[in-house]
């Protein structure tokens, strides 16, 4: 395929909900190619809800099937415009399905889809849909590193020192300021100039902050260099209605991929620690946000934690939050339709979840970036992976009830596999 499809719908389709209109869903979840995407379809699909899926053109390849299209709960797979390089043909496409299907919800799980969807949320709720997001003063600021640490500063939320770069002659200041290694992340991840997401870096030398601040800066984005924080990683995921918690569920990430700023691999459940979760209730207060978050912490070697990052959208450690007994995407779902929302009042802690297509890519990367932060030797890497088959019952994608996405995920991994060797 060459040319960009407007929007092409599968025939797949579910029976009708009794009382609900023949041709119209309950959501239309976006990023269907996400593992969070695939979660939340056989969380509301479960529950009786009617599912579509969407996901951009440039992210189905047409060697492999799309993770969550393969899910026996879709009643509908869509494939939309790349929104990286038209997303106003992609926000169209959504239009035009809600217009066509009657859809109550739409719920974007990634940022690029975010930002193509977000500005016409009007036009969607006068087709009488809701888009699944916070408010945009509140996205603005969630999606914008610089202005959360600001938010953060005046509440007296500890974070790493933050240096902000926004030319090249910035470089020296950062220099005599900062000790190697140091973390530099763009201000916003979907920058203007750049088709793909910008992702966080670490360097450990000037030549490789140069070229790596070159990048960010031709992409249309600040820069915010940081101090290194080698700790544990935590984070809280919270349902927030009129400021009111009504489900959180913490967990800790003891692997990314990326390494630095990367999606988790392996995580677990936690009982709630106090002091990240007063700081992230917090936050989310201040800034404004509603429905569904993540706030990331990392702590420093005496355990004091430091502010990492909020996300204002479905993350990767859903699945997490899913198997200790909190069904977020549920709850996403009531407040996006004006549903009430049941309050959850606790979890099971100690559950281990693994993307084990992740955990392979951050056994490959650690044997090539070993020495760099958040490295490991190659053979304590070796048996963390292997040993990790006897601890972890549960796996991103895998779900005896729902088969064919695990297979999908299978192809996906041997075909980066091959990619690799080659």
């Amino acid at each position: 395929m060459t040319d960009t499809p407007t929007a092409i719908s599968s025939p797949k389709r579910a029976p009708a909900r009794p009382g609900g209109p023949p041709d119209g869903y309950d959501i239309l979840i976006l990023d269907a190619g996400s593992r969070q995407s695939l979660a939340s379809t056989r969380s509301l699909g479960r529950a009786g809800l009617r599912v579509a899926l969407a996901e951009c053109f440039a992210e189905c390849d047409p060697a492999l099937p799309v993770l969550a299209f393969t899910s026996r709960y879709s009643g509908s797979n869509v494939v939309l415009p790349n929104y990286a390089t038209d997303g106003q043909a992609f926000a169209d496409a959504v239009v035009e399905f809600v217009r066509a299907h009657p859809t109550r919800v739409v719920l974007p799980t990634a940022d690029g889809a975010i930002a193509a969807i977000r500005s016409r949320s009007t036009e969607l709720a006068e087709l009488g849909c809701a888009l699944a997001l916070a408010p945009d003063g509140a996205l603005d600021i969630a999606n914008n590193k610089d202005r959360t640490l600001e938010i953060a500063r005046g509440l007296g939320i500890d974070y790493p020192q933050t240096m902000q770069i926004d030319s090249m002659d910035d470089i020296p200041a950062m220099l005599a300021e900062f000790e190697f290694p140091v973390v530099l992340k763009p201000t916003i991840s979907w920058a203007p100039n750049s088709p793909v997401r910008l992702k966080v870096a670490d360097v450990i030398d000037e030549a490789e902050a140069r070229a790596v601040i070159r990048e960010y800066l031709g992409a249309g984005t600040a820069v915010l260099a940081q101090q290194w924080v080698g700790g544990r990683r935590e984070g809280v995921t919270m349902c927030v209605v009129g400021g009111e918690i009504y489900a959180c569920c913490a967990h800790a990430a003891y692997r990314t991929s990326p390494a630095l700023g990367g999606a988790s691999v392996m995580r677990e459940s936690l009982p709630v620690p106090d002091d990240i979760y007063r700081a992230a209730v917090d936050l989310v207060r201040a800034i404004g946000l509603e429905g569904l978050c993540e706030v990331e912490f990392r702590r420093d070697v005496r355990g004091r934690p430091y502010l990492m990052e909020v996300n204002a959208r479905l993350a990767g450690t859903i699945e997490n939050s899913l198997h200790s007994g909190v069904d977020v995407p549920l709850r996403l779902w009531q407040w996006a339709s004006g549903q009430p929302v049941r309050r959850v009042e606790g979890y099971r802690t100690g559950v281990r979840t693994r993307w084990l297509h992740g955990d392979m890519r951050w056994l490959r990367d650690n044997q090539r970036r070993v020495g760099r932060p958040d490295s490991v030797s190659k053979s304590r890497a070796l048996w963390i992976f292997l040993s990790e088959f006897a601890r972890t019952p549960h796996y991103d994608c895998l779900d005896l009830r729902d088969l064919r996405p695990a297979f999908a995920e299978l192809q996906a991994t041997a075909s980066a596999v091959r990619k690799s060797r080659s």
